[in-house]
């Protein structure tokens, strides 16, 4: 199949999109699942930073709690594959959100802040292992070609879950037990869907094979990236809540700041993934780190603030942090192989975690001395840091076009990025699993499937083999203008 550079970098045409709501309505038991799972743990993360202000819990607590959570994401992310080939995706995926919904009822019964610390830890392994599943299954009931379409579907239904769920704090009061119980139903109804589905199961979970050594020889811009990507994201969401609670905002208003911080997250992602797919990404990713710290500045100022100028300064600075992480992974993709981009995501994943660990940590400490205004003047450092760094990386390396550039794909970035599997469109894995009744072949458009015999005038043809298809290669039609080799950026 001969493909042109927009083909590469425009995943999303109109047989892909067809493609993947064809596949998703196959996959519709899973799919309601994803979107109670995201629901339940989108009030349960602001939910908690609540009730723990409302219990008089200092800062630097609620803020080891987010931590907790990420360290146990990260032990779900690269340890519950075990578990899923033993059991089988159908169980597992019912133990780990009965385990999560456990967590959320155990707070209610146990007031103790050491206890629920642990219960974070507990709650964040099982959710991974729960993304583990749904991402897995996803890939293996879909094509090479589909899945940047069913990926961005499964986003979007993310983000809209998590965007209603925090609407649904106005329901109640964070200091009753009736928010807690929701998230436990909610968390519980997650494994009806699954336990029900007549869907076969996918192929078993590969440990990923992660050199953080290699990864950060490739591109130390990226892997720093992840890392302040990973202190900005948990930082708001283990203590915008509370910066929200103590700069005077009710109930309500906190779940209406949460909710446009998600609008934000999902608007955002297409304009600024069509600009890194046009222009260097690290020249994008400077400018959206600088342009970030706009927002961020006016939100300082908080106590002073109008409710909409909050709303509007949080919709805009998350929209723009929450594409760092996907930024950071794209650009280093185009200096990787396709068949190392699965690998790598379990490292990026990783340095994320390793940021999201230690951002909560550190801005309640800058919260205890300079007050709410403390989470943000902690996020404008590390943005700064980050900015100065990635002006010293353009220097020592200029920017060099790439033939075959990798395209820009968003990340679930609402409580965690995309955990280690093979969904990204940008890897180059094996046929798609095929043996169950809910696969759905990929056809695409007749003048994509057509056949050439060269390249036009002009052009250069590149020839791409792809592991795992021994009767298949992909002809990239690249303009000679644009036709480099891919450099590394060390």
């Amino acid at each position: 199949m001969k493909r042109t550079l927009r083909d590469l970098t425009d995943p999303y045409g109109t047989a892909p999109v067809r493609y993947a709501l064809t596949l998703l309505r196959s996959l519709s038991s899973l799919m309601l699942s994803v979107a109670f799972l995201m629901f339940g743990n989108s009030i349960f993360t602001t939910l908690l930073a609540l009730r723990a202000k409302i219990e008089g819990y200092p800062n630097e607590l609620v803020g080891l709690m987010m931590s907790a959570y990420f360290l146990g994401f990260a032990i779900g992310t690269f340890r519950s594959g075990s578990l899923i080939n033993r059991v089988g995706h159908i169980r597992a995926f019912s133990a780990l959100a009965a385990i999560a919904s456990i967590c959320t009822l155990l707070v209610l019964l146990i007031p103790i802040p050491w206890v629920w610390v642990v219960l974070r830890v507990a709650m964040g392994i099982a959710i991974a292992g729960l993304f583990v599943v749904v991402e897995s299954w996803l890939n293996n009931r879909s094509t090479n070609q589909g899945r940047g379409a069913v990926m961005a579907v499964y986003i979007t239904i993310g983000y809209a879950a998590s965007a209603l769920g925090q609407q649904t704090l106005q329901l109640g009061d964070p200091s009753g037990s009736e928010l807690f119980l929701l998230v436990g139903i909610m968390l519980a109804l997650a494994l009806v869907p699954v336990a029900l589905t007549r869907a076969t199961h996918p192929d078993p979970v590969e440990k990923p094979n992660v050199d953080l050594r290699k990864l950060f020889d490739v591109s130390p811009t990226a892997v720093i990236g992840c890392l302040v990507a990973g202190m900005i994201g948990s930082s708001w969401w283990g203590l915008g809540p509370v910066y929200a609670h103590e700069i005077g905002l009710s109930v309500n208003h906190i779940a209406s700041v949460m909710t446009a911080a998600l609008v934000g997250g999902l608007l955002l992602q297409l304009p600024v993934g069509r600009l890194s797919d046009r222009f260097d990404r690290r020249t994008v990713l400077f400018c959206i780190t600088l342009l970030l710290l706009i927002p961020a500045t006016v939100l300082l100022l908080g106590p002073v603030l109008n409710f909409w100028l909050i709303m509007i300064a949080v919709s805009i600075f998350f929209g723009l942090s929450s594409t760092m992480y996907p930024l950071c992974v794209a650009y280093a993709n185009d200096y990787l192989d396709s068949t190392d981009v699965v690998s790598a995501s379990g490292g990026f994943v990783l340095f994320y975690a390793i940021g999201a660990v230690s951002g909560p940590l550190i801005s309640s400490l800058a919260m205890r001395v300079t007050g709410a205004r403390g989470l943000f003047v902690f996020i404008i450092t590390a943005g700064l840091a980050f900015g100065l760094f990635i002006i010293w990386r353009i220097r020592i390396r200029p920017w060099v076009p790439i033939a075959g550039k990798e395209p820009y794909v968003p990340q679930p970035e609402g409580q965690a990025p995309g955990v280690v599997s093979e969904l990204d469109p940008r890897a180059e894995v094996g046929d798609y699993y095929d043996e169950g009744p809910d696969t759905v072949p990929f056809s695409d458009s007749a003048e994509a499937t057509k056949p050439t015999d060269h390249a036009e005038d002009g052009q250069q043809e590149i020839t791409i083999k792809t592991p795992g298809l021994l009767s298949q290669t992909d002809q990239t039609v690249i303009s000679g203008d644009d036709a480099r080799e891919k450099p590394q950026d060390s």
